[in-house]
């Protein structure tokens, strides 16, 4: 039989949108919501083990691949007060909380990576080991004025105990902003040897729409200020162009799954001798030309409505 939806619990017929492996991903009629069955967190260990997707190592940028920290940082410098508490949750490699530390907001954060916490911790901040539910039950309610969480909704296999955690956390009017990837993204940068299983299960086991982001938040308790993709930056136009133009020589001839492109003016990606050379000058020239492109792709998003990779929903907890 199968399960109810995770998120508005309804019992309905739901689509089957395909299978991935041992897995089957539905969407449900009645609040929009993607999600798979079997429906299951693989656990700390799983990401722990992920290096090419969650280093320990300290960044004090956000990835440059996203628009959504410095839509949210622009938002919260805007409408919260300088020296307000903020709780940044699932901090990855710290970015945000540099950034947000810069800003002059007094900043904590929650991730279930252990290293990571110590990691930062290193460098001053006040972080914590654990899932966000846990971490609610020891904290003092209404204990923060603002709450973000970026890329990790999509992850949780029990949505009411994380939404039901972040209202407890936050004072009444406090603003939570949550990004995820937007399951309607016109240009998909998931796609490609090696990259499928991002945005499957278990890696992500939900898919979001604006509608269902904001659907979601409102059934919380949550008052829903706005709820959005937003574009593609520079980096992510290039990074797609170059999976796009793959032709799979390399991977073949280094014998490797997939070929990990670094940003652009990185570190050409590992590998010997003449192979290695040729895949760095065709990321450069590809790189190149999605700058040449770039002014015309943005006049294209616009006059089209293409929708980018991430959402963005901001909303306050009612009193």
């Amino acid at each position: 039989m199968l399960m109810p939806c995770p998120l508005c619990g309804g019992t309905g017929p739901k689509t089957l949108v395909r299978e991935h492996g041992d897995y089957r991903l539905y969407d449900c009629p009645e609040c929009g919501l993607g999600y798979c069955e079997p429906f299951k967190n693989p656990g700390p260990a799983y990401y722990e083990h992920d290096a090419d997707h969650y280093s320990v190592n300290v960044d004090e940028r956000t990835d440059p691949m996203s628009f959504e920290y410095d839509a949210a940082l622009d938002y919260l410098t805007k409408n919260v007060a300088k020296g307000s508490r903020l709780l940044d949750v699932g901090f990855g490699s710290g970015g945000f909380l540099f950034r947000t530390r810069a800003a002059g907001f007094s900043v904590s954060g929650v991730d279930f990576n252990a290293a990571r916490v110590a990691a930062l911790k290193s460098r001053g901040f006040d972080v914590f080991a654990g899932g966000l539910p846990d971490f609610a039950r020891t904290a003092a309610p209404g204990s923060f004025d603002a709450i973000t969480m970026f890329e990790v909704i999509e992850h949780v296999d029990n949505l009411a105990d994380w939404l039901g955690a972040v209202k407890a956390l936050l004072k009444p009017g406090g603003v939570f902003v949550v990004g995820t990837p937007n399951r309607n993204r016109t240009f998909d940068p998931f796609q490609g040897p090696g990259l499928e299983a991002i945005d499957n299960p278990p890696h992500h086991l939900t898919r979001w729409s604006a509608a269902a982001l904001s659907g979601a938040l409102t059934r919380h308790g949550f008052e829903v200020l706005e709820s959005r993709p937003l574009g593609y930056p520079l980096p992510m136009l290039q990074l797609i162009l170059r999976y796009r133009l793959s032709f799979g020589v390399a991977r073949k001839a280094l014998k490797v799954e997939q070929v990990r492109y670094a940003p652009a003016g990185g570190a050409a990606p590992a590998g010997s001798g003449l192979v290695k050379a040729l895949v760095a000058a065709k990321s450069a020239a590809i790189d190149g030309a999605a700058w040449l492109i770039y002014p015309l792709f943005l006049l294209a998003y616009k006059l089209f409505g293409w929708q980018g990779v991430p959402l963005i929903a901001v909303s306050r907890r009612r009193s």
